[in-house]
Formats: structure tokens, C-alpha cells, sequence
């Protein structure tokens, strides 16, 4: 479903758990690299460093680098050259190169000959690529050591050919210039220092192995391999101990194809097993949905060193491997929806414990961390607690939600919470709700004496301030920036207000943020102010268009999702699935490829247009579908476990054209809680026909409660 060629378009991307893979090179989507035959920019991460170098710093740990973080464009390990006869061909561009989730498949035509490899991260940290050719010819692969000119100051790099192994082992060293602060200059260890590199070959090449030294003591190999019919496997991978990286590079020589197979395996298992299947009439937003959940999967990293102690995903690989304080505000609530939450969400909270001793007031922590440092940045959490109430809603799981709230967000906001776009009154509620669920009621007296839930006198003299009509300034009198939109999010903001906020401004392409790429940062009113680089921008979407799900605007909702989606991360022009960074002033692709940033647009999927809730404690599920009114059909399938039980949910909404109105099904089996609430959207049209003993809400739906029900069935007909 996922296969697609991004050849000229991306560069390549595979994720293991603390080995990536850049194929070629690409700097704010222009193309500075183009992949060759072979292994171009493999490179290791576990968080021991942010960038080039480590050094001890008394504010931020050790390993903290404020340059390098893109240092994988100075590896090099195998590039390919093609030799047929007496003819060399350096560096061949692929004709294809089709990414998947758990491979990229290049393809190129050399001197008359087809060549096929298949580049993948084994499931033990090993960086493969299986090649054949359909008439015999030779490859010779050229490498070096790591060094990054501009960074690094000496190199100690040591070469070998392993005869035993058939493998060549580097042993990088070295030191380079460090900024473990904006003010600091150090001298430190490279990133890789004292780690071994292992490249090895299927078949043995010890007669072609020749070695060398550059100007900048690189150390620089190179071998040749034959390739024909019968495939040659090229393999890296580093680590620590040397032995470990050779037996891993060895298990993968012994049958790549079955390493690959594997990997295919386990891809699929979470694509299928781990996350909500999702189906509707659009295939374009199906082929997207998954998209951005493959990257949330391939993103995840389990390194249990140092505070590295808990699984959790990542956001970019241009833009440092790690997770953003800022950023695990989405992704906290996007894991809320995986099956085996232990391993794919749990951590994306807990991991910031770590930093419990380093916050400041206001529950401010630092933006990021690695094993053993921290990012100089601190900005507030509080949004984090409403993710982490959403995950024990949908697990009842008191251990996971002890180590949350009794040993972290209790001591980290006990003096009080700074607040982002609103959101410190839902927050507090939050730690209200997790007091009591925790055995800490004499708690609640506290928190709302510290962090107080009336919200009237605050909001009302911000909407429509100093004369703008129908918006909310919370971000200044007349900068019509993003912001204004993101406080419809939380849960006390008036539906009135955000039906007119989202029709005056963000529907809106005259006047408002309605753009080619909508939303937009700035309106259109202020566009002269907007920023160059973010002009649209998946976090600002994201906090924007779920407000407006949550609130019920309907029909708006559904333009401003559908309309960004579909051109923020579907390339029409290419007719693949995207995921930049932002988009510039000019409306094209900017910042990272393949970036997690656009991980809560999962939420206009699952919560917005399913408009799906459960609750595991309370024993309840929702379903207030959103479906647009250009779909057909929506199917969403939700995992949910329940003593070690996998239950699937089944979600399905059916829209018919009739002579005389629509009609509409809504249908959910499987449901394994007592409570089952039924709410189809009535399209803001007349509702014709429809089973008695319905309500009038919420807002533009009617509600259906049953009880102790597994499936049930409503079907409504509403006029033209």
C-alpha cells in the first residue's frame, strides 16, 4: 500500500532502533546527494550525543551539541561503482527508488544491465542491501572512517581487513569543536569515539581490500564484489564491543533474504496489530494515514541507557533524532491509540521524569534530552498531563498512571503550572482526575486552590479584543497569527466561538489563514508579517483543526482538515504521501523530510472525523463521526486491551444518495463496555427519518445511549 518512488523527490529513510539510514542528500527538499548503489549515509544514535562532539557541561550534562545535528552527511561507507568489462561506471543514479516502511527498492540500468537492490535495517540493528544484475558484472565499494570537516579537529580512526569476518573494522576516534551551549566553545570527543565500525560482504573480497589515509587522517577502504544473478549482500552496522557488532553483521550474511523477510514481518505487525485500521472512500487519505503512522512506529527507539530508560518516539532525522518537549504534546495523545501502550506510549510520558531535578517553576522542562544531557530550553508541560489522562483512559492502567502523577507531575506542578494556549485549565482538571483515580483525594483541595478551573473571567475579555471580530487574540491585539485558533482545543471553549472563529477566519481565503496550504500561520489580513520558512506548519494545524472537531463546527471541520491533509501531506504533484517539516511563504516543502512533527494530524483521523472516545475505567465508547460529506464510507477499527484480551472495535459509517436526501448508517461491533453511545453527524441538514429515543446533542449530531450492547445499528435519513 505504502510503496511509492522517490527518486529526485526525497531522500531515502529506514529506522531501526538505534541505527538509521539516509540515502543521498537533501537540504529544504533540494537535492544535494542523489543515492548510488550501495550503502551511502548509515549512521548510529542512541542519545549518548545531539551532535559532532561530548563534553561535560555544568548546565546542560554530557553529550549536549548544538551543531552537528545532520553529522550523518559526513559518513560515507560503501558508494558503488559499476564495473562491466573494461568500462567504469562511478556513483549510478537509480531510475526508481520505491520507500517502504521496511525497505527502499533502487533500480538501475548500467551499461545495458539491470540492477536491483533492495536496502533494509534488520530487526537487530544492522544496515543491509541485497543486490543482483542480470548479466554478471563487479562493484567496487569505496568508504572511510567518520570525520566532519569544519567540526573536527583530529582524527584517530583506525582500518583493518577481519580476514576471519571478511569485514572491514574501523575503530573511530577522535575530538572536535563542541557548543554544549549558545556561550560555550569546547574541545571534546567525537560522537563516535572508541566505537567500531563493521562493513562486510557476502562474498569475499580480501584479494581486492586496499586501504589508505587522507589529508584529513581518514582512514578510506575500498573492495570489490562480483554481482550477478545470485544476489551480494552488503552489510553495516556499529557498536561499543566489536564482537557484538560482528555477530550481528554475521546473523544478517548468513540469510539477508530472511533478515528482510523479518523485518517485512514486523513492519506489518504494527501496521495491522499495533494501530487503528482506518478505510473511507478517499484512498489518498488512507494511503496517508498510514504514512504518518509508520513514521511515528519507525521512529521509536528503545535504548535503555542512561535517562534514555524508557521507549518513545522521535520527531526528525534532519533536525536531531530525539523527542521534543514541545512536540511530545501530540505525540503523548497519539500513542493513546496504539494496542500495547507499555511499549509505543507509555514512554513518550515517562521519559521526562528524568528531568524532574532540572525543571524549573511553572512545571517548565528542558526541550530535549539524551543519555546523559539536556537541551538549555525550558518551556512548560502541563499539556502533557491531558495526553497522559488520555492514555490511562484507555488502559485503567493505576501503575502507569501512578508513576505519572505521584512520583513527576505532582512534585513538577505542585507550586503551580505555566500555561500554553489555554491549556493549563484542562491540565489542572487533569491532575484533579488523576488525584482521585491515584488514591490522593485530599490532593484535589490543592489543585484547585493552585491552579484555578474558572475560566469565564480569563476568556471573555479576550474574545474579540480590541475590536476583531470573531476571533480569540490570545496571541496580541491585531497579530493574526495561528495561536488565537489553538485554544479552541481545550474543553471549556464556547462552540459558539469556535463556529465563528473557524468560519470567519480559518474557512476563510480572503481574509483569513484559508491559503494553498491551509492553514496558514498568519492570515491573509497580515500575511506581510508571515514567517518565511513556517507559513504552514503541522503543529499549528494540528492544536487548530482538532479544537474544531472537539467543538463540533462540522461542516468547517471538515474543510479546514480535508483541506489541509490533502495538501499538506499528499503531493498531487508527485502522487505520494509527504511530510515536511512546514511549508514555505512560496507553498513549497520545507525543513525535514519524513518528520513526526505531523504526528497529531492522526488525531483529525481518529478523534476528528471518527470523533472516537473510550474509557476503560469508566466503561464506556463513543463514536460522534464526523464523516465528509464527499466519503461514502469510513471504517476505523479500534485495539483495545483488556486483560491481555485484544478486543477490535468496529467502527462503520455508510453514506448513500437517495432520490430524495441521504442516507446514513452507522454501525458498531464488537464493543466490549457497558456503555456504547452512538452520535451521527446530521450534515447540517435536515433530519428526515430516524429510530426514536434519540437526543438533540451534541451540537449538529443526535445521541444514541445503549447498554449492554456488543453491536448495534442506527441508520438516519436527512433532506438535500
Amino acid at each position: 500500500m505504502l510503496s511509492h518512488n522517490i527518486q529526485g523527490r526525497e531522500h531515502a529513510f529506514l529506522a531501526g532502533n538505534t541505527v538509521y539510514y539516509i540515502g543521498g542528500q537533501y537540504a529544504n527538499w533540494s537535492l544535494q546527494e542523489n543515492e548510488t548503489l550501495g550503502l551511502t549515509h548509515p549512521f548510529f544514535h542512541d542519545g549518548r550525543c545531539r551532535g559532532h562532539g561530548m563534553v561535560s557541561d555544568p548546565t546542560t550534562g554530557y553529550g549536549h551539541d548544538l551543531q552537528g545535528w545532520e553529522f550523518y552527511r559526513d559518513t560515507k561507507i560503501a558508494y558503488g561503482t559499476v564495473i562491466i568489462g573494461a568500462n567504469q561506471y562511478p556513483n549510478p543514479v537509480p531510475q526508481s527508488m520505491y520507500w517502504r516502511p521496511d525497505r527502499v527498492i533502487c533500480n538501475y540500468s548500467v551499461g545495458g544491465v539491470s540492477i536491483q537492490e533492495m536496502k533494509f535495517i534488520a530487526i537487530n540493528d544492522v544496515v543491509c542491501s541485497i543486490i543482483t544484475a542480470s548479466s554478471p558484472i563487479q562493484i567496487k565499494f569505496s568508504g572511510q572512517s567518520y570525520f566532519s570537516p569544519g567540526y573536527g579537529i583530529q582524527n584517530t580512526a583506525t582500518c583493518s581487513y577481519d580476514a576471519a569476518n571478511n569485514s572491514v573494522h574501523v575503530v573511530e576516534g577522535g575530538t572536535a569543536t563542541v557548543h554544549p551551549t549558545e556561550t560555550a566553545t569546547s574541545v571534546g570527543v567525537i560522537n563516535y569515539n572508541g566505537m567500531h565500525t563493521v562493513v562486510s560482504a557476502s562474498t569475499n573480497f580480501g584479494a581486492s581490500y586496499s586501504q589508505s589515509t587522507d589529508g584529513s587522517n581518514r582512514k578510506l577502504y575500498s573492495f570489490t564484489v562480483p554481482c550477478g544473478s545470485n544476489d551480494v549482500s552488503i552489510c553495516w552496522t556499529m557498536d561499543d564491543v566489536y564482537a557484538n557488532a560482528i555477530a550481528r553483521v554475521n546473523a544478517v550474511q548468513s540469510n539477508p533474504v530472511g533478515q528482510l523477510a523479518a523485518k517485512t514481518a514486523k513492519m506489518n505487525t504494527l501496521l495491522n496489530i499495533q494501530i487503528p485500521y482506518f478505510r473511507c472512500s478517499d484512498t489518498n487519505m488512507v494511503t496517508v494515514y498510514y504514512y504518518l503512522w509508520s513514521l511515528y512506529l519507525m521512529y521509536f527507539t528503545d535504548v535503555e541507557k542512561g535517562w534514555e530508560n524508557h521507549p518513545h518516539t522521535q520527531t526528525a532525522v534532519n533536525n536531531f533524532l530525539g523527542m521534543h518537549r514541545f512536540d511530545a504534546n501530540f505525540q503523548i495523545r497519539v500513542g493513546a491509540w496504539v494496542a500495547n501502550k507499555d511499549q509505543y506510549a507509555y514512554g513518550n510520558v515517562l521519559i521526562w521524569t528524568n528531568l524532574l531535578p532540572y525543571a524549573h517553576s511553572g512545571g517548565q522542562l528542558p526541550d530535549n534530552m539524551g543519555q546523559s544531557w539536556f537541551s538549555p530550553y525550558w518551556e512548560t508541560t502541563i499539556e502533557h498531563v491531558v495526553g497522559a489522562w488520555e492514555i490511562y483512559k484507555h488502559t485503567g492502567d493505576t501503575n502507569f498512571l501512578n508513576s505519572c502523577y505521584t512520583s513527576f507531575y505532582k512534585p513538577l506542578f505542585w507550586d503551580g503550572a505555566n500555561d500554553i494556549w489555554g491549556a493549563v485549565y484542562d491540565g489542572g482538571d487533569r491532575l484533579q482526575k488523576m488525584a482521585v483515580a491515584t488514591g490522593n483525594s485530599a490532593d484535589v483541595t490543592h489543585w484547585r486552590q493552585t491552579i484555578s478551573l474558572s475560566t469565564n473571567a480569563w476568556l471573555n475579555p479576550q474574545w474579540q479584543q480590541n475590536g476583531v471580530t470573531n476571533y480569540f487574540v490570545g496571541s496580541g491585539p491585531t497579530t493574526f497569527d495561528w495561536t488565537g485558533m489553538a485554544y479552541m482545543r481545550n474543553d471549556y471553549f464556547p462552540e459558539n466561538w469556535a463556529q465563528l472563529m473557524t468560519r470567519y477566519w480559518a474557512a476563510d481565503a480572503t481574509r483569513g489563514f484559508f491559503g494553498t496550504v491551509p492553514l496558514t500561520t498568519r492570515a491573509r489580513t497580515n500575511w506581510a508579517s508571515v514567517d518565511t520558512y513556517f507559513a504552514s506548519a503541522p503543529d499549528a494545524n494540528y492544536f487548530c483543526i482538532i479544537g474544531m472537531y472537539r467543538h463540533h463546527v462540522g461542516t468547517n471541520a471538515n474543510v479546514c482538515g480535508l483541506g489541509h491533509i490533502l495538501n499538506y501531506n499528499y503531493s498531487s504533484q508527485w502522487g505520494i504521501p509527504v511530510a515536511p517539516e512546514a511549508y514555505n511563504s512560496s507553498f513549497h516543502a520545507n525543513g525535514d523530510e519524513y518528520s513526526n512533527f505531523n504526528a497529531g494530524k492522526l488525531l483529525l483521523f481518529l478523534e476528528g472525523m471518527a470523533g472516537l472516545d473510550y474509557s476503560v475505567p469508566d466503561g464506556y465508547f463513543t463514536v460522534s463521526e464526523t464523516m465528509p460529506s464527499q466519503w461514502r464510507f469510513m471504517e476505523v477499527k479500534v485495539p483495545v486491551i483488556q486483560s491481555g484480551q485484544t478486543n477490535w472495535i468496529d467502527v462503520l459509517v455508510n453514506r448513500t444518495n437517495l432520490a430524495n436526501g441521504i442516507q446514513k448508517t452507522v454501525t458498531v461491533t464488537g464493543n466490549p463496555f457497558a456503555t456504547l453511545n452512538i452520535q451521527p453527524w446530521l450534515e447540517e441538514k435536515t433530519l428526515s427519518n430516524a429510530p426514536g429515543g434519540y437526543t438533540n446533542s451534541p451540537t449538529g449530531h443526535i445521541g444514541y445511549t445503549f447498554s449492554g450492547t456488543t453491536n448495534q445499528s442506527i441508520t438516519i435519513q436527512l433532506g438535500n
